[in-house]
Parts: structure tokens; C-alpha cells; sequence
């Protein structure tokens, strides 16, 4: 029998995380520069002890604070550097911070409005970012076979499934949008660098109706080779940037935004390779497109659920895509919420209910339905559901774990898939020694090996079987095709590990991509996109559109380039 875990304590206010083996390293005290400090303009923090133990936040000179589920001082304090304390001074109409999707989308959108353009990223490559990006329409796909999507139904399903979490707005402007953007980029980027891409995707005809995994939409992969990152397609908008006169610093970390005294933005302090402080000056807008804040543990603390802030913490993989080719070269964390803190030093305000994450699936038969059951033998979901949008069900187990067991018969039933194209038996050949399997001619010998009680794992398969006989699931509702008794030894266990990704929670924005504060007023000549931004994926992923957070990172990346560069510029000027 296996054990339950004792290292796992639920975060509670400011108590401390306990054990556990973490998959990385994550920040403790994650304030960004000197703590304790104070830049021009912005006076400290100075929290102060109260009865409980904790502390006193000074929420009325940063709000931010006042958003978080706990009172944890995440947010620490700007460091106390001035722009006549750095060693140059680089004039631009637009920086832009982070230089993933958000932010070299962003980027090409403000040197098409004729923008000095000037990029920071604190790694030394292109970062990779996911793997297709999903839109709304775009010729490319339609032309690529797809029919086109009812726009008002797309949203209505995407709304509905992100329960009702997201702003109206900026789905809307992604719906009816989105497509003509590709379309825009595959002309002038895209095209002329001979990048290969595919749309996938089909809309769900009557045998799809009761299916959970709605695939309304498509969206795009940018690398025809097989490989499952955007590492071609990122390598493509970076050079077209810098061959059409943007400039793209790498190794260097934005610090702190400055400000003018009624709130405008006027640029970046950063830091190079060698530790220098370089004023970045922007005469017409700031885009912070920095990312998750899912490797800052005390932003975790701060504003998610104990299971969620534990998962996070013992079983992230922020480097789940990173090749020898696009390697993380930086020291620092890349999902340490310093964008985020960053905005919040300029008044920006927070997203305050739970915070949306993604998670990333290592093993197992992602979509094909078999038997689950958890750590303690137990079916415990219905089996089409994906990982991405039920992983809470995986992470709210008792245990504390970041698995579970899918049980096989062995038999020539070919299991359907809920998303992939291939047969089951293809993809185990494919993935064959990437996961933990167990094989055994019994039930019970099954159980001993996956370390579950054998008799609550035989109740188990004899009650799915009896579901499967009926041809009807009352316990979970799986419709009938996927039911396929376990009843064909020998009998095979496959673990199933899902790690947490990245945190897709941050700051409010408006539909032109500009940082509201906390009375949602837009802060002058700031905008943001990609991850740093909230109110967009509810508290989870959603399935129908694969690859939709790339495909708003792309979209609002693209219009708040726009919109920095010139304050006038307006949705029906896509493509033109």
C-alpha cells in the first residue's frame, strides 16, 4: 500500500510551504532589485508587525497588494534606481518587454505603424512559448480547407466554458479579429520567409454533441517537421523585426517602468549582462509582455488556492519546452512575476479571484479515454475530459500528487480518441520508455504493483465493467464509445504525470491593449499582453480552440503594438 504524503501542508495566510521535491527552483522574497528601496517618485512600502505575526500592507500607496487572497507582501518594493543613475540612455517611441509571442508580435505591430522600436529579453534567444496558436477565420485556414466558424457561437462556447471568467471584451476582439491578423502577418512575415504552417482542427458535427472536448475552432502549427514549439516561427518574426529596423536586446532585464508626475509612462530602467543599469526611453508607450508569475512562490501564496499554489510549487516545468537550440541561458527565473510587479510599482491593479494556469500532460495516452483511478485505486472523472481543462481534478487529490494510473485491458479494441488523429497503439510506440508502465495477468497484481489497495482496485474495474455491459455511465456520464470493459488480461497501468505550466493571471486591460488602474482608467503610455494580463482564461485552459492563449497572446500582442505606436490606430485598420 502506498503512503500519503506528509510533506505536502496547505498555505494558509503567511505560512510557509513544507517539503516536497520541487522539478525547479523558485523564488522566496521575490521583490526585484533591492529590497527595502525606493525608486523616484514612489515612496516604500514599510510593513508593520500586527498581533497575528504578520504584516501591515501598505495598500493605499500600492493597491496591488489589496488584490491577493492572503495578506503577503508579494510585491516588495521597486528598486531605488534613477535614470540619471544608468550608464546610457537608448531613445525609442516603443519599448517592449519580453519577446515571446505577446511581445514579437507586439513588436512587429509597432514598426508597421513606422515606430522606433526597441525589444528587451532577459534570456539570450528567442523564447519558445507553446506550440500552435489558435484564431478566428483567418483566410489562411479557410483556405487550408476549414469552413468558417460562426463567430457568435464561437463565443458563446469559449465564454461559457471559461464560466463566465473572462473580458467580454477581449474575447470579442479576438473572435471577430484574429483571423484577419494572420492573415496580415502571413503576407508580410510569414509567406516571404517560407514558413511552413498547418491549420487543424474541424468543427464538431452531430457525433460530437455531447462530447466535453468541444473543438469548435483550429488553430495553426508553425512547424511542419514535427517539432512541438513555435521555436521556427518565433526565429522568423525576430529576424523580420530586426531586418525592418527594430532592435532586440537580449540578456537584459527590465527593472523598473518610469513615470512622469501625473502617471505617464516615459520608459524602462534595466540591467545588461554585466549588471549595468540602462535608461530605456519611450516617447510614446511601454508593452510588458513578461509572462507568468507562476514560479514566484509568494505571489502563489498570495493569490491562489492551497492546492494550487502546492502544485505549482512541487511539480512545475516552466522549461517544458526549451530545445538546445532556444536553451534558457538566464540565471533568473523566467516566470517570476517581475512584469507583474513591475505594473503594479505604476498603479496598474490585479486580477482578484483565482488565478488561471495551464498545465502540461509528461505521460500517458493523453486523449484517449481508458480507465483512471487515483493514487488510492479509485475512478474519480469522467476520462474525456482533457488535462488541460480538469487538471484541478488531478490536483486537488488527497494525496497531493501530480498523477494518476490509467488502467488497460489487452485486447484489439481501438480505443477512440477525443482529439489526436492517430490510433492509441501508435502513439504508446511513438511514446514507448517515456513513462512508468506495469503490466500483470491480475486485477490484484496489478493493485500491488501500482501500490493501491488490490480490493478497492478490484471493486473498481468490476464496477466499470458493469458500466461498460449497461452501455451506460451514470457515474460519470462517458458516453458509450468510449467504454471499453477492462476485462482482457493481461492487464496494463500507465502513470500519468501532469505538471503545472505557468500561471495566465495578472493585470486589467481594455480592449486596445492599455493597463487600467485600479478605478480602470488607462495609465498613459502603458499597455500589456500575453500572460501578464488577467480576466481571460477563467480558472483554467478551455478546449475549443486549441492553442487559444497563444492565439490572445499573438492578438493583443499584435494591437497593443499597434496602439503604442500610434494612439489613434483602430481595429478596422487590420491589414492596411
Amino acid at each position: 500500500m502506498k503512503e500519503p504524503r506528509k510533506d505536502i501542508e496547505k498555505v494558509e495566510g503567511t505560512e510557509e510551504f513544507e517539503g516536497g521535491v520541487s522539478r525547479r527552483t523558485f523564488l522566496s522574497g521575490a521583490a526585484v532589485g533591492a529590497a527595502g528601496l525606493a525608486v523616484a517618485g514612489l515612496a516604500a512600502c514599510t510593513p508593520a508587525g500586527d498581533s497575528a505575526g504578520g504584516t501591515t500592507l501598505d495598500t493605499a500607496k500600492y493597491p496591488a497588494l489589496a488584490d491577493a487572497r492572503n495578506p503577503i507582501d508579494w510585491l516588495g518594493t521597486p528598486p531605488n534606481v534613477k535614470p540619471e543613475d544608468c550608464v546610457e540612455t537608448v531613445e525609442a517611441d516603443v519599448v517592449i518587454i519580453g519577446t515571446a509571442v505577446a511581445g514579437e508580435i507586439a513588436g512587429y505591430g509597432a514598426v508597421k505603424e513606422g515606430a522606433k522600436v526597441v525589444m528587451l529579453e532577459r534570456n539570450g534567444t528567442a523564447h519558445i512559448s507553446g506550440s500552435g496558436i489558435g484564431f478566428s477565420n483567418s483566410k489562411y485556414q479557410i483556405e487550408q480547407g476549414l469552413p468558417e466558424v460562426d463567430k457568435y457561437e464561437l463565443f458563446q462556447l469559449i465564454f461559457n466554458q471559461l464560466q463566465g471568467r473572462c473580458d467580454q471584451g477581449l474575447l470579442a476582439s479576438w473572435v471577430w479579429h484574429s483571423g484577419a491578423v494572420l492573415d496580415e502577418m502571413e503576407e508580410n512575415v510569414l509567406k516571404p520567409a517560407g514558413l511552413p504552417g498547418t491549420a487543424t482542427g474541424e468543427p464538431p458535427g452531430p457525433e460530437k454533441k455531447y462530447e466535453i472536448m468541444q473543438n469548435l475552432a483550429s488553430h495553426v502549427n508553425f512547424d511542419d517537421s514535427g517539432g512541438d514549439n513555435l521555436e521556427v516561427f518565433n526565429n522568423v518574426v525576430h529576424d523580420w523585426i530586426k531586418t525592418n529596423g527594430g532592435q532586440i536586446f537580449y540578456n537584459t532585464t527590465a527593472r523598473v517602468l518610469t513615470q512622469d508626475a501625473d502617471g505617464t509612462v516615459t520608459g524602462v530602467i534595466a540591467q545588461n549582462q554585466a549588471g549595468d543599469y540602462i535608461y530605456y526611453k519611450a516617447a510614446t508607450g511601454v508593452v510588458v509582455a513578461t509572462g507568468s508569475y507562476g514560479g514566484n512562490e509568494e505571489m502563489m501564496r498570495a493569490f491562489a488556492n492551497p492546492w494550487l499554489a502546492n502544485y505549482a510549487k512541487n511539480y512545475g516545468v516552466y522549461n517544458a519546452r526549451v530545445t538546445e537550440t532556444s536553451p534558457i541561458t538566464t540565471d533568473e527565473k523566467m516566470d517570476d512575476g517581475t512584469g507583474h510587479k513591475m505594473l503594479c510599482w505604476a498603479g496598474a491593479v490585479m486580477e482578484q479571484t483565482d488565478p488561471s494556469f495551464q498545465s502540461w500532460e509528461d505521460t500517458g495516452y493523453w486523449f484517449w479515454p481508458f480507465l483512471h483511478v487515483d493514487t488510492s485505486g479509485r475512478r474519480f472523472r469522467n476520462e474525456s475530459s482533457s488535462w488541460l481543462d480538469h487538471t484541478h481534478l488531478i490536483a486537488e487529490l488527497p494525496e497531493g500528487v501530480n498523477y494518476y494510473w490509467q488502467i488497460l485491458p489487452t485486447n484489439d479494441f481501438e480505443m477512440p480518441s477525443t482529439l489526436m488523429p492517430i490510433p492509441f497503439q501508435v502513439w504508446g510506440e511513438m511514446m514507448a520508455g517515456t513513462w512508468e508502465e506495469h503490466v500483470a495477468d491480475t486485477i490484484e497484481e496489478l493493485a500491488e504493483k501500482i501500490e493501491v489497495d488490490p480490493a478497492v482496485l478490484r471493486a473498481t474495474v468490476e464496477r466499470y465493467n458493469e458500466i461498460c455491459a449497461s452501455g451506460i455511465d451514470d457515474d460519470y456520464s462517458k458516453l458509450p464509445k468510449y467504454l471499453d470493459a477492462v476485462d482482457d488480461p493481461p492487464y496494463h497501468a500507465v502513470k500519468a504525470e501532469i505538471h503545472f505550466y505557468c500561471t495566465s493571471s495578472g493585470v486589467k486591460i481594455d480592449r486596445f491593449c492599455r493597463v487600467l488602474d485600479k478605478d480602470w482608467n488607462p495609465i498613459p503610455h502603458l499597455f500589456a499582453a500575453g500572460n501578464t494580463v488577467g480576466w481571460r482564461l477563467g480558472s483554467g485552459y478551455q478546449m475549443t480552440v486549441g492553442g487559444l492563449c497563444n492565439g490572445w497572446a499573438f492578438f493583443h500582442g499584435y494591437v497593443s503594438g499597434k496602439v503604442a505606436a500610434n494612439p489613434d490606430w483602430t481595429f478596422d485598420m487590420i491589414g492596411k
